[in-house]
């Protein structure tokens, strides 16, 4: 028989602390339920029935404590909110790069099998993508600086000890230890070269894999693509972890067993890459809480591989995913942490990929000072950028794509006319093939001219989304529909519109 209940004093001290009404607190709880694909419908009624001591149904909890997080403007977890026995944070989950930046890179690894192995069991996946997300610290590890190739005395600048061989005498045969040694020398060198060539080729595989899945996902969106990628890892990443269980550090310093991870940053960092890539996919697809997950495991493997540019353009991503979802406080830390990592003197494109995204995290945040700023620098380093752009998914930064980031931060500030510039020229620039970003960007310019009052031009970029989005498996591209027949219906009898909402809806009975 169960006990009476007891009153939530946890959760009353913490409407004190936001200063919200049982009704604010509902309808924060509503608006994160809506972008996690959840119809809520609570009122203070139900907030009065969580401070009598009952506790809502199963992501509700989490929901309620990321509400209060960015409201209060620090973590409250699901514990201190009274919701919950034994939590940590919010959530079942480990934080972003919580143990991950302290782990070796095999657990890291690991981890990342795991995770995708649970994700493509049919009976595991249910709960993974059922998981919300939740903000959590942003994590701000130490970087130490690279440590000199090699090492004892050679590696801090003193030359190595000389020995007079000894000799030993067998019979007529008068062979040197030294010339013992040199044959052990000579085969543990083979090793090691051989292990060399073998990490080397490895990371090229991961280079390569990370090419061919990010033009898929720019292409055809994450629903389908995260699964073959999702799959790839659960097979490759724990079968590599098994064989290199001590992580990469920065140098084969003295001799061991040849291969086990050291000396390969290389490699730790194309699995930084693909989780990354696995992390965008599944927030593509809607799953936030598993996008969260694979992003912390981004984190660790780029720690771990040394990496502070790709440790930065994670925190890049998480701070877009964060703004995305309603977090608009927690995604300025995000957007700052990741420029203040990136190396100061790092590659211009990269630099003003981060400060783009901070302009918009500030725009969302009501920064208008602070997100011009950070537009001005983008705009200047990318212009140095653009001169000689490297090669590869995470090297170069397109100015179709940074268009499309000042556009969001015009729009966050109001400035509807600038954002429909910056959102044509990013169309002028997009490669044939990028069909998921030209129908988000033919939605959101359409949006865009609507809002302005135009509505002809808003239907011609309306009807280019809709023949663009059938290429594309996407929520983003199946919410731009949505809000396509939501903003159309004021005007669904006029004649520019009668076209464009007839395609809409035939669409709209194809998605899955």
């Amino acid at each position: 028989m169960n006990g009476p209940r007891v009153a939530n004093a946890r959760l009353g001290d913490l409407l004190a602390e936001a200063g919200w009404s049982g009704a604010e607190l509902a309808r924060a709880v509503n608006a994160l339920g809506t972008l996690h694909g959840l119809a809520l419908r609570y009122d203070r009624t139900a907030v009065a029935h969580w401070l009598s001591g009952t506790r809502p149904r199963r992501l509700v909890p989490e929901l309620i404590a990321a509400a209060l997080t960015e409201r209060c403007g620090r973590l409250v977890t699901v514990t201190e909110a009274g919701l919950g026995t034994g939590s940590a944070g919010p959530g079942v989950r480990p934080g972003p790069g919580a143990g991950a930046a302290a782990e070796d890179g095999g657990g890291g690894l690991l981890r990342l099998a795991l995770q995708a192995r649970a994700d493509v069991d049919p009976h595991g996946r249910p709960p993974l993508l059922r998981s919300p997300y939740q903000p959590v610290p942003v994590p701000t590890p130490v970087w130490d600086r690279e440590p000199a190739q090699g090492g004892g005395e050679a590696a801090a600048g003193t030359p190595p000890r000389t020995r007079t061989p000894l000799r030993t005498h067998t019979g007529a045969d008068t062979r040197t230890v030294a010339d013992t040694a040199a044959g052990t020398d000579t085969r543990t060198g083979i090793a090691e070269l051989a292990a060399r060539r073998h990490l080397a080729a490895h990371a090229e595989q991961l280079r390569a894999l990370a090419g061919s899945f990010s033009g898929l996902y720019l292409a055809h969106g994450g629903v389908h693509t995260r699964a073959a990628l999702a799959a790839w890892l659960a097979q490759d990443a724990g079968a590599f972890a098994a064989r290199h269980t001590d992580g990469p550090g920065p140098a084969v310093r003295g001799r061991g067993a040849p291969g086990r991870g050291r000396g390969a940053p290389g490699v730790w960092r194309g699995y930084a890459q693909l989780a990354h890539l696995l992390a965008e996919m599944t927030a593509d697809s809607g799953y936030h809480g598993l996008a969260q997950e694979y992003h912390g495991i981004a984190l660790g493997l780029a720690r771990q591989a040394g990496d502070r540019r790709m440790y930065a353009i994670t925190l890049r991503a998480m701070s877009a995913h964060a703004g995305r979802l309603g977090q608009p406080a927690h995604a300025v830390r995000l957007a700052r942490t990741a420029v203040e990592t990136a190396p100061a003197d790092g590659e211009p494109g990269t630099l003003a990929f981060l400060l783009v995204q901070r302009a918009a995290a500030h725009a969302h945040a009501g920064q208008r000072a602070a997100a011009a700023a950070d537009l001005a620098a983008a705009d200047r380093l990318h212009v140095r950028h653009a001169a000689k752009p490297p090669d590869g998914p995470f090297d170069s930064y397109a100015r179709a794509d940074l268009d499309f980031a000042r556009a969001r931060t015009h729009l966050a500030l109001g400035e509807f006319p600038a954002a429909a510039d910056a959102l044509e020229r990013s169309l002028r620039g997009r490669a044939a093939d990028q069909h998921r970003a030209t129908a988000l960007t033919h939605a959101a310019l359409a949006e865009t001219l609507l809002r302005l009052g135009y509505l002809t031009r808003a239907c011609e970029h309306w009807r280019a989304f809709l023949t663009a989005a059938p290429a594309v498996q996407s929520r983003a591209v199946r919410e731009a529909l949505a809000r396509l027949l939501r903003d159309l219906t004021p005007y669904r009898r006029a004649r520019e519109a009668v076209p464009t909402v007839a395609m809409a809806r035939a669409l709209a009975e194809r998605l899955p």
